[in-house]
């Protein structure tokens, strides 16, 4: 899969102008009508109110040194969310090694298990006072520079502010995009695949650091505590299989089956054909409390694990096999290698190289166009099996049995 090994100007430059223009036509409606730009001004207005007695009155000021730059990475929605975020980290402290890193998220069991080894200082929980920190950087698909106080910067860290100007000059073209997120987030993806760029790398142009898809930030895992969470599921280490149906805690079940999840029938063959070959491995399958277990697996620990086993199950797998869901985003950060199923959210932008990534040959890429897109086909019912239904048990069967065969874990 292409990756930049490095961001040249020109790339920025239409990367930014692509962004005006789409911030151009969301602001048309606003330019046309007065009562689109009355409703808008009170919506931001509201927010600016919002977000204002946040940051001076909610929250009481935590404990940070004043000899050190505090720094705060706010980052929204899922798992996969906070384990992409981890090379943002991981950059971000070998820039500021000196830093106080701060990060807050909505579940402190997740950035505890994706950060347990120091990389950050602080869980701050999201009713955060932002203006306690110099430096808040927020959000998800698009990060935005909240607070800056430039001043200590320059004190403590001058040669950040170059970074900070780099990432101000994105955020500055992208502005339509923070004012209606997550609204957006599929037009930005295509403007970052339009331009060299991905999901990941989207967070060093945000932000102004060098980052890129495919940076590896893996986990430190206790070899300990990895052996008694096996014992205690009686496997043993590359020589199980891994699968999870896309499906999250916060996925919405009530519409149906969700979009990015393969049919369970195509899962039950993918999983025959895999045992007939490939008779010595055992099929593991994860999932939380929205995922039914299936009864054609050797191991189902459908709402049988912590948050905290998830890297460890997975690091220790000799392959996992996933929609494009949160586990795969984690998988990333430990040893083993994923295949992945696209549909509606496309491999160009959230797939790594490293994993084999399978992109449904009909209809597909319809992320963010609508709010309910996880759920409902955005063209009905009817249009459903044109998209990950496409993807065969055999084809998928096929890709696992070329890397059972050619990789060692």
């Amino acid at each position: 899969m292409h990756d930049m090994i490095t961001s040249t100007p020109d790339q920025l430059i239409d990367f930014k102008l692509a962004g005006l223009r789409a911030c151009a036509a969301v602001q048309a409606p606003l330019r046309a009508s007065k009562i689109v730009r009355a409703a808008t001004w009170l919506e931001q207005t509201r927010k600016a109110c919002k977000q204002f007695f946040k940051r001076k009155f909610v929250s009481p000021r935590p404990a940070l040194s004043p000899e050190r730059l505090n720094l705060l990475v706010h980052i929204r929605g899922g798992i996969g969310d906070v384990a992409m975020a981890r090379v943002l980290i991981k950059k971000l402290r070998e820039t500021l090694p000196q830093a106080y890193i701060a990060f807050s998220y909505d579940s402190k069991s997740v950035v505890d298990m994706i950060f347990s080894d120091g990389l950050i200082d602080r869980f701050e929980p999201t009713g955060y006072r932002a203006l306690a920190y110099d430096v808040v950087l927020s959000g998800c698909h698009l990060l935005m520079y909240d607070v800056i106080n430039r001043v200590r910067v320059q004190q403590l860290a001058p040669h950040f502010l170059p970074i900070l100007e780099k990432g101000l000059s994105v955020q500055n073209c992208f502005k339509e995009f923070a004012r209606y997120s997550p609204h957006l987030d599929g037009q930005l993806a295509e403007i970052a695949i339009a331009h060299g760029g991905s999901r990941i790398t989207n967070l060093g142009w945000f932000s102004g650091l060098e980052i890129h898809q495919n940076d590896f930030a893996p986990i430190s895992l206790s070899a300990e505590k990895a052996h008694q969470l096996l014992n205690r599921f009686h496997l043993t280490s590359g020589t199980y299989l891994t699968i999870h149906d896309g499906i999250n805690t916060n996925t919405n079940t009530s519409c149906g089956y969700p979009t990015r999840c393969w049919p369970v029938s195509y899962w039950e063959e993918f999983c025959k054909s895999i045992k007939q070959q490939f008779p010595q491995f055992t099929l593991v399958q994860l999932g939380g409390s929205k995922s039914k277990p299936f009864p054609f697996v050797d191991v189902s620990l459908v709402g049988k694990t912590t948050i905290a086993d998830l890297p460890y199950i997975l690091d220790n797998a000799r392959l996992h096999i996933d929609g494009e869901s949160g586990l795969v985003h984690l998988a990333h950060l430990t040893r083993v290698r994923s295949v992945v199923l696209f549909g509606p959210s496309k491999a160009a932008y959230l797939g790594y190289a490293r994993n084999v990534n399978i992109t449904a040959p009909g209809c597909g890429g319809c992320m963010n166009i609508r709010p309910d897109w996880m759920t409902q086909c955005i063209f009905g019912k009817e249009h459903a099996q044109q998209c990950l239904a496409q993807i065969t048990p055999q084809a998928v069967a096929a890709e696992v049995a070329k890397l059972l065969t050619t990789t060692q874990n």
